[in-house]
């Protein structure tokens, strides 16, 4: 059975760091990252996009810095794609990462 996690009430400090992980290391596999924001399941804006890879109506997989995210759904249109950010306009039925 597994250890259980033993969290000090007078320690606020503690606590922070363990969703903090280490200063410049965090903030860094943030910038790294995409970051994915949905609207509903009509909108989405994906930051820290490489390219698409396939595009058509219902499907749309996109290159991130590490493997990929796939997108399907209905009546997919591309409303923007400027640096590493695209935004994308349709209903979305699911969305999966792809390694």
């Amino acid at each position: 059975m597994g250890k259980k996690l033993k969290i000090e009430k007078g320690s606020k400090k503690s606590k922070f760091k363990l969703f903090m992980g280490g200063g410049a290391d965090f903030e860094k596999a943030l910038l790294m990252g995409a970051r994915i924001e949905l609207f509903s399941n009509t909108q989405a804006v994906i930051e820290g996009c490489k390219g698409v890879i396939e595009y058509n109506d219902n499907y749309l997989k996109l290159r991130l810095s590490e493997g990929a995210i796939v997108l399907v759904g209905d009546n997919f249109d591309i409303v923007s794609f400027e640096e590493k950010t695209i935004c994308i306009k349709g209903k979305i039925n699911s969305l999966e990462f792809a390694v």
